[in-house]
């Protein structure tokens, strides 16, 4: 049986993308983009007061979990919160966001882009921020949720950001699990952008594979592969048949609930379609990684890991063909 332990930890130091704090070019474009929001709404004031409006920010997404993998594309995807001083009644939902969306639009060297969850600023060297905009709301945070021009489902809407990362970041309290832990979530993020072709709108957010992976999460002090094998089978296992509406077909869902507020299903932008493909490619994944596991040869193991996971995962050497030829005694030397 092959586990190949120092090609996975070979394999993650190659694929892993730091944290704000180990990374500098993020750091930077984090903190710029915070000061030009503050620049530009230093004189506003809260409607019918004369109070500053104020905000603190909030790091998110993969970055603060630690669990970020280097881009394919070198499209650096940077989460981040901002969490206005004001209760929900002091501004309308679209209002507070399209005064950010405004402030932030009149900079030339970016382009803006105003979505249903958050505030998208591109950048031209590789870079996107999606800047989420949140109402503190007297400790009862909400979301400013819904697109620009459309009234449907615009609204303040309950969220828990710190508490998501929390229960993320909380996996065990043990350092080494821990490790483990954003080890195999990096893993199931590499794989899907391999299996997906990038990460557009038909894959599976990788949100929902890390609350899937932190649920079914065990440690194995030996090996990385087994903690993998447990969480795909879990994943698959979330599956089940229901019939697609336009075709009359079977096909596979899944409804997986974020574990805080509002507690809803993480993969709800998939299509019916689109969760079928999922589920067909997560049993490819796993008999794929049960294969891998049984194979004998720890170089067809490999073969069988840089299928799934791209050439970043190291090739073992054939033994037969490395094999150092025996030492033939001869006539000369007798």
């Amino acid at each position: 049986m092959a586990n190949l332990q120092s090609q996975f930890k070979q394999f993650h130091d190659k694929i892993k993308l730091g944290t704000y704090d180990e990374n500098s070019t993020l750091r930077e474009k984090r903190d710029l983009l915070f000061s030009d929001l503050k620049n530009i709404l230093k004189d506003e004031k809260i409607p019918g007061t004369q109070d500053a409006l104020t905000f603190d920010t909030l790091d998110l997404g993969s970055y603060s979990m630690k669990t970020g993998i280097k881009p394919t594309k070198d499209d650096y995807d940077i989460d981040l919160g901002v969490i206005f001083n004001i209760s929900n009644e002091d501004y309308d939902s679209n209002q507070l966001k399209k005064l950010v969306f405004d402030g932030l639009n009149k900079q030339h060297n970016r382009t803006v882009e105003f979505n249903r969850p958050c505030i998208t600023v591109k950048y031209s060297t590789g870079y996107h921020v999606d800047l989420a905009i949140y109402s503190n709301n007297n400790g009862d945070p909400h979301i400013a949720w819904g697109k620009q021009h459309s009234t449907r489902s615009r609204c303040w809407w309950e969220a828990d950001p710190i508490g998501l990362k929390n229960w993320v970041n909380n996996v065990s309290n043990d350092q080494e699990h821990r490790r483990q832990f954003r080890r195999v979530v990096r893993y199931l993020k590499k794989w899907k952008s391999v299996a997906f072709n990038g990460t557009g709108n038909s894959a599976p957010p990788s949100i929902g594979l890390t609350i899937q992976a932190r649920r079914a999460f065990q440690f194995n002090s030996s090996n990385d592969l087994e903690p993998l094998i447990t969480i795909v089978r879990a994943i698959k296992s979330a599956f089940f048949q229901t019939v697609e509406p336009n075709s009359k077909s079977l096909v596979w869902s899944i409804d997986t609930q974020l574990p805080v507020r509002p507690y809803k299903n993480v993969y709800y932008k998939m299509t019916p379609a689109q969760q079928d493909v999922f589920y067909r490619k997560i049993d490819s994944l796993l008999e794929a990684l049960i294969s891998a596991r049984d194979e004998e040869s720890e170089h067809e193991a490999s073969k069988i890991f840089i299928k799934i996971f791209g050439p970043d995962f190291p090739l073992v050497e054939d033994s037969l063909k490395t094999k150092t030829p025996p030492y033939v005694v001869t006539g000369n030397n007798a």
